[in-house]
């Protein structure tokens, strides 16, 4: 299942990026600490974030929160299971 190591909201807090991928989907979770946000940015691919730059199929963003964190884990899951035949 999708996100279960999925970093606690100090990650983000610190400017981390973080990413997970099953199979072909992909993810990644880009924060932006001046906004408060993070961004989670979806691609179906074998390859990389930075190769898929004009790939992306969804796009969402959420708040720096423990809510926020929890909406995001939730529509990452979503997604996921949306892609799956």
């Amino acid at each position: 299942m999708m996100c279960l190591e999925l970093p606690q909201i100090m990650w983000f807090q610190n400017n981390n990026d973080y990413t997970e991928s099953n199979d072909l989907f992909h993810y990644i979770i880009i924060p932006d600490v001046k906004e408060e946000i993070m961004t989670v940015k979806i691609w179906h691919s074998e390859y990389c974030y930075e190769k898929n730059l004009d790939n992306i199929v969804s796009e969402r963003s959420f708040p720096m929160t423990t809510e926020g964190r929890e909406e995001m884990i939730e529509y990452i899951r979503d997604e996921d299971f949306a892609y799956r035949p």
